[in-house]
Formats: structure tokens, sequence, C-alpha cells
């Protein structure tokens, strides 16, 4: 495998994290009565997917790497619909109440989120189930990743952190966004997600580089690698200045016509796009 082949599996990673992101932000955007059409078309391509994950993890080939890869990344990306759509999040849909201690806060955070949690995990052992002992486990270990760092996230997110990103949930979701912290200083929790996170990216770029012994795996390694750098990436984007939705700020835009429940237009995403 040579260095044009490693750049070009970082370049795919690179742009199917943005592209399915970008995919589910304008979806989830759009009015509520396109979401059944829009996640029975999720759900087709989900099950196609975890077909594909089933099919590649047969054999070992730098093709088969990247459709494992892929269809891991769609089956994600279709619970990720679930879950900002509103299908499946939690029994509570509540705003945090204000004077509940740190326990309380956390068991109220852990209800408005756990049944997409449940099934992230679910999918995830069906995935191990369907695969275990196949030769090739690019696509479990991909949302195995996926979840991982994702789980990071959202601690970190309830922790505290500068940006939490609560405008960039759709209007229905909005309560979500009570149980994040905002603070000016970085946690300990995030300076050892992010050391955590940085060594097992460290490790795979060095298996990339060192230790894949054949081109499927020097392929898998990389995929994997430029995930980890992303999730990474991602992960300073809570703590930094810098505004991430800038990334997607084209398909964003359909939120401008998304309604309230009570029929307003959702004011605060718009004016937040207009000054993008």
């Amino acid at each position: 495998m040579t260095v044009i082949d490693i750049v070009c599996a970082a370049t795919y990673t690179l742009f199917v994290w943005w592209f399915c992101t970008g995919v589910i932000f304008y979806l989830d955007g759009l009015p509520k009565r396109t979401y059944w059409t829009s996640i029975g078309v999720a759900t087709f391509v989900a099950t196609c997917a975890i077909i594909g994950v089933i099919a590649a993890s047969r054999t070992q080939t730098a093709a088969t790497a990247y459709v494992a890869f892929t269809c891991a990344v769609l089956i994600w990306g279709w619970q990720e619909m679930l879950f900002l759509m509103g299908i499946l999040a939690g029994p509570s849909k509540a705003e945090l109440p204000g004077g509940v201690t740190e326990q309380t806060r956390f068991k109220l955070a852990a209800r408005a989120v756990i049944h997409h949690e449940l099934a992230l995990f679910s999918v995830g052992v069906l995935l191990l189930v369907l695969t275990w002992g196949a030769p090739n486990q690019v696509g479990s270990a991909t949302y195995a990743l996926l979840w991982l760092m994702r789980l990071s996230a959202k601690l970190n997110l309830f922790v505290g952190v500068r940006n939490t990103y609560a405008h960039l949930l759709p209007a229905h979701m909005a309560y979500l966004g009570s149980f994040f912290r905002q603070r000016s200083t970085v946690s300990t929790f995030f300076f050892c997600s992010i050391v955590f996170a940085a060594t097992l990216t460290a490790a795979l770029w060095w298996w990339v580089a060192v230790g894949a012994s054949s081109v499927f795996t020097q392929t898998g390694a990389t995929l994997l690698a430029a995930l980890m750098s992303l999730a990474v990436i991602e992960h300073f984007f809570l703590v930094l200045p810098i505004p991430m939705e800038r990334l997607w700020s084209a398909v964003l835009s359909s939120r401008n016509t998304k309604q309230q429940p009570d029929g307003r237009a959702d004011r605060a995403n718009v004016e937040l796009l207009q000054r993008l």
C-alpha cells in the first residue's frame, strides 16, 4: 500500500464523515411531515448495510475494508437520525428543572437518552455476533469506535465544555440542551478523554506505518485511524473558539423553515445561520 493509497483512504473517511453528518443535519431540519419517509429510506439503507457488513466480513481485501467501514457508518447514521428526529431518545422529554443535585441531574439526563443508548449498544452487539470469528472486523471496529467516542462526547457535554452546540439541536429536541453544561475551563474529564483518544489514534497510525502486514490490514487501519483523528478534532471543537457548524452551513439552512410545535419558526436557528 503506497502513501497515495493511505491518503486516499484518509480522504475517503473525511468525506464520508462530512457527507453523512450533513445529510443527517439536513433531513432532521426538514418539516416533521417528511420524517417517516426519511426514516423508511434510512431503515432500508441500514438493513442493506448490515447485510453488507456481514458479507464484507468474510474476506480480507482493500475493497471489503472500505465496504465494511462505509456500511458501519451508514448503520450509525441511521440511529442518529432516529435520535435527532425524536423517534428513539428516552422516556423523558422534559427540560432539566432548577435546583437539582448532580446525581439527580445525571439520572434525568440518562432518562432523556437511555433508549438511544441501549439501541446503540444492542446494534453493536448484533454486529459483533453476526461477524464473530470472521477475518474482516473493520465494520465492527468502526462501529465500536463511533460508539466509544460519541459516548465520550456526550459525557463531556454533561460535565461541561466551552461549546455545547445546543443550538444545532432540532426544535423538538431542544430540551436536551438543558442537560449540557457550559464552562470556560477545560475539565479533568475532558483532559483524560482527549489523552485516551489521542493515544488510541497514535497507536492506530503506528499500526498503519509499521504494524500492518497486508494491504487489507493497512487499509482497515488507515480508515480507523482517520476516523479516530476526526473524533479527536471533534472533541477539540468542544473547547476551542471554532464554529464547527460552518462546515455544514449550507445544509443547516433547511432549518430556516422548520416550525415549532406552536407554529412559530425556530427564530434562534434562523438568526444563527444568518450570521454564519
